[in-house]
């Protein structure tokens, strides 16, 4: 996050800059030095000194390279904010199916306590269970958005092409293993750069051993819970079309995860980034001669080299960041703080003190207060209609 409503602090900040990188700067600066020297050709009458007579081949080549890092551009923010919405109706669907079962679970147990017993407690390991595994859920979906093969090109520092079956974790080899996990009254929520994720309970010694053997921990995840949900039913007392909304809500959640998924492993087309970079450098090349053909200012001159150049070239450079949104950059999206939202909202909606509200009429107002109008609640007078009061 950062503070846009400052100008010039906006223009000074550095944190997720991709005008003040040493790359960007270096080469505008490189680009400015070779303005000074082509204008030293041209004060000094060297008779190599390169002159253009007319200007329509570089302004079609500007015009070419333009539209490409702009069209790019737009593709790497469409990119970028397809996933952050993705994510958001990820996560909200998985709330929303959590909470559902837990509203029907709290009702059901409510009615049982006293008559049966058994079966309230079997309710209430559910609860706990199906708890543990969402914010698992959460964890392994985020870590496995976090690690997509984009990302894994970028940690292995790959210059060349791979395939999907190469860039696929090899369990025997792995040195990472499980996402980094912690109990979440132990999580340090003032570390902001922290890849940990919170749970309310640490995975067992089974579930460590099924998830490393499978190929796929989200679906082996997302089974536990609906094998769960499904072996619950039984003891719900809620009409089980009405239950069906808890899977149909799973359902969306997983839906917007591969949605996620999808931006997290597709990279953007080889053949579109490369081209564009040949043409960025050709036309890096030809900006000192233009310019200063057509400005004859050592002064003027190198200044224009440079902003022309940091302009083109930070453009490509947004568009570089917005491509891949998941990660551990400075600007990518932090994903250890959508997992721990969840979390809090699994913990609030679970919390003891709002079953116990709920199971009140009064929605804890002290129901001794018997006057509505100390309830808030206006009481309009009787209305009679031919004799008849409504």
């Amino acid at each position: 996050l950062y503070y846009n409503k400052s100008f010039f602090w906006l223009l000074l900040e550095r944190r997720g800059s991709v005008f003040y990188r040493l790359d960007s700067v270096f080469g505008g600066l490189f680009i400015a030095a070779l303005g000074g020297i082509v204008q030293w050709m041209f004060d000094s009458d060297w008779e190599y000194a390169p002159r253009i007579h007319h200007h329509y081949a570089f302004q079609a080549l500007g015009a070419g390279v333009t539209f490409a890092i702009v069209f790019r551009t737009q593709l790497a923010w469409n990119r970028y904010w397809e996933a952050v919405t993705q994510l958001h109706f990820m996560y909200s669907k998985f709330a929303d199916a959590f909470s559902q079962f837990q509203a029907f679970a709290e009702v059901t147990r409510k009615n049982v306590q006293e008559k049966d017993p058994l079966k309230a407690d079997r309710i209430r390991l559910k609860q706990w269970r199906l708890k543990i595994n969402y914010a698992l859920l959460s964890t392994v979906a985020a870590d496995r958005l976090n690690t997509g093969d984009n990302q894994r090109m970028e940690d292995v520092r790959s210059t060349g092409v791979r395939t999907r079956n190469t860039m696929r974790i090899n369990k025997e080899t792995q040195t990472s293993g499980l996402p980094k996990m912690k109990l979440r009254s132990e999580i340090d929520r003032q570390d902001s750069k922290s890849d940990v994720y919170a749970v309310f309970e640490l995975p067992s010694a089974e579930q460590i051993q099924l998830m490393m053997a499978s190929n796929d921990m989200v679906s082996t995840v997302m089974y536990w819970i609906i094998w769960d949900l499904a072996d619950c039913m039984k003891d719900i007392d809620i009409a089980p079309p009405i239950q069906s909304r808890m899977y149909q809500e799973l359902s969306n959640g997983m839906l917007g995860f591969n949605n996620c998924l999808k931006i997290a492993d597709v990279p953007f087309p080889l053949p579109f980034a490369q081209l564009l970079g040949l043409l960025l450098v050709a036309f890096s090349c030809f900006i000192p001669v233009y310019v200063i053909n057509f400005t004859g200012s050592p002064i003027a001159g190198p200044v224009l080299c440079f902003f022309l150049f940091e302009s083109l070239w930070c453009l490509n450079e947004v568009a570089k960041e917005l491509e891949n949104p998941f990660g551990q950059d400075i600007n990518d999206i932090h994903l250890p703080d959508f997992h721990m939202r969840f979390v809090d909202c699994l913990q609030d909606v679970s919390v003891d003190d709002q079953a116990g509200m709920l199971k009140n009429p009064f929605l804890g107002i002290d129901p001794g207060l018997q006057d509505p109008a100390q309830h808030g609640i206006e009481v309009l007078p009787e209305a009679e209609v031919d004799g008849m009061k409504i």
